[in-house]
């Protein structure tokens, strides 16, 4: 009697101890799809009223995790008479180029992964290479990030001609040792030579380079869609671009920055399901 005795509370332990376990697994699988639920929901009904909202969303859009560069154009093209659009005289008024940093660092700014600046088309680098605003190794916050750029605007001597390609270079050459990149290319006009600028774009989707340019002053403009536009020689639709001038609040700006990074970034997550299930296929 005894032996049946422990044999049955044996059972009724291996009983109470399965059913905790497969009540764990439910309450697990429950909290994942709650969580990726949410998630979707609140990206599909994206409407952010603050800098909060958008720094959510970039987290439930998984792009938290990307390494950013920003680039700012420093070329002769900046200047209008004696118009100067790096002009930092102004302590009380910020000035288009402070203006895009700031958003861009507040909205994207991120501990855990500090956003680079560079600056291109200057007398010293004109259009082969960048140079960096900063040799920090750490997050940085928009205040500190104006600083950077204020004292480099102040000395700067702007040449040309005015390429995308240095960055673009930079930034794929980036990605071997620090993964996928995103590329705020901060500019007043269109590159000089259209043409080789297009083939480097295209090229930079070869390394999972993210680019979004942003035109500040007034351009001109006319050729920017054709820059960007998808082409077959693409390994996947990378770039897009917009203009600060359509935007009247700083929300609704970093609102279409997050969009278009969003929608440039399932670019590339189908593009490696396509090459994922074709390599499945060929197994």
């Amino acid at each position: 009697v005894s032996t049946q005795s422990t044999g049955r509370i044996m059972l009724l332990e291996i009983i109470i101890f399965l059913g905790l376990l497969l009540a764990f697994f439910i309450v697990t699988q429950i909290k994942r799809t709650t969580s990726t639920t949410y998630d979707e929901v609140y990206i599909a009904q994206f409407n952010p009223s603050s800098v909060a909202d958008i720094k959510k969303y970039i987290k439930c859009a998984k792009l938290d995790n990307l390494k950013i560069n920003i680039y700012v154009d420093f070329t002769l093209k900046n200047m209008h008479g004696s118009r100067n659009l790096h002009d930092v005289s102004h302590r009380n008024e910020m000035n288009v180029y402070q203006k895009v940093l700031y958003y861009l660092m507040e909205g994207f700014g991120n501990k855990n992964i500090p956003i680079e600046l560079y600056g291109f088309g200057d007398l010293e680098t004109q259009d082969t290479e960048v140079f960096s605003m900063s040799m920090y190794q750490h997050s940085i916050t928009p205040n500190e990030a104006i600083q950077y750029y204020d004292s480099v605007a102040e000395t700067v001597e702007m040449s040309g001609p005015r390429s995308f390609c240095p960055a673009l270079r930079h930034a794929a050459e980036q990605t071997r040792t620090k993964g996928q990149h995103l590329v705020f290319i901060v500019t007043n006009g269109m590159p000089e030579d259209p043409l080789i600028n297009f083939e480097h774009i295209v090229e930079s989707s070869w390394h999972d380079v993210l680019v979004v340019i942003i035109g500040v002053g007034e351009g001109p403009w006319s050729g920017m869609s054709r820059l960007t536009r998808s082409s077959s020689d693409k390994k996947f639709s990378n770039c897009s671009y917009l203009l600060l001038d359509m935007y009247q609040e700083k929300v609704e700006f970093l609102r279409n920055i997050v969009l278009t990074t969003y929608d440039l970034n399932n670019n590339l997550a189908e593009d490696q399901a396509r090459l994922a299930a074709s390599h499945q296929k060929s197994d």
